[in-house]
């Protein structure tokens, strides 16, 4: 997913330092992070089709089903 930046800042990005930690510690343990989406749906100019509920519903169905090797 590409990042539209002004000057160096990511547009789009709300909060402080701790938001900005928490957004990575959801990454770094693999969570669902309903706020990016939101993000992603207003920089693609589009109404989000999923509720919150929905999206982390959605998010722990489709993670089981990646391609493993063991």
């Amino acid at each position: 997913m590409r990042r539209e930046t002004e000057g160096g800042r990511a547009v789009g990005r709300s909060g402080g330092p701790w938001s900005r930690f928490a957004r990575i510690l959801r990454r770094i343990v693999g969570a669902p992070d309903y706020q990016l989406y939101l993000e992603h749906c207003q920089l693609a100019g589009h109404a989000p089709r999923l509720s919150e509920r929905e999206y982390v519903a959605e998010f722990f169905e489709a993670k089981g089903k990646g391609v493993r090797c063991c």
